[in-house]
């Protein structure tokens, strides 16, 4: 969530995504970069395809083998970050939080001999707060990126209308905005949308 967090800031996609081996020790992680031109060795930025899952996977050497390792991130993975799951050759993906729209998890299926020396588990979505955090995050990211547009930049907009809403209160906004002016933590942003988020009314001033 911390990565996702950094991402939101930056003016990226809210995901980010951490590779852990199989004694539980962190081997890779990434953030979305697509909308970012950075120069880090070993990470896409200013691309379509600068996806968090890809960064943090594309930091596993070549040789090895990755059934112990599980990848975490808090949006379910696109097709493109499933097929690098599974290119990899992780045992596990855990995810937070549904995408309605682009999220592969749920529906994409892939059979083929090279897939089938494998197992790969997928565990998500999660409940609580990195599930309602990221939903938000995201949400609020279509919904203010492009101004004018509002709903209509949300493409779930249909299936999760309870984040647009929220999304839409300019408490939110406020909350969000003024937590990326003084660089505050994930656990603050999470502390100060926590009334919010329980009640869906604005939290008290």
């Amino acid at each position: 969530m911390s990565l996702a967090w950094a991402a939101y800031r930056a003016g990226s996609l809210p995901i980010g995504a951490v590779v852990l081996d199989g004694s539980g020790a962190p081997v890779g992680q990434g953030r979305s970069t697509r909308h970012e031109d950075l120069a880090v060795p070993g990470q896409l930025s200013n691309t379509r395809i600068a996806h968090a899952e890809v960064n943090a996977l594309a930091q596993l050497p070549c040789r090895g083998s990755f059934q112990q390792h599980v990848l975490y991130t808090n949006v379910e993975p696109c097709c493109l970050c499933m097929g690098a799951a599974l290119q990899t050759g992780v045992g596990a993906l855990h995810y937070g939080w549904r995408d309605h729209y682009g999220g592969a998890a749920t529906s994409m299926v892939v059979s083929n001999p090279q897939l089938s020396r494998r197992s790969f588990t997928v565990v998500g979505p999660l409940d609580g707060v990195v599930e309602a955090v990221t939903g938000l995050l995201v949400t609020c990211h279509y919904f203010y990126r492009r101004p004018g547009r509002g709903a209509a930049s949300v493409a779930w907009r249909e299936e999760r209308p309870d984040l647009v809403t929220l999304a839409a209160q300019p408490a939110v906004a406020a909350v969000i905005s003024q937590a990326v002016e003084r660089h505050a933590s994930i656990d603050a942003l999470i502390d100060e949308l926590r009334p919010l988020l329980a009640t869906g009314q604005q939290p008290n001033p």
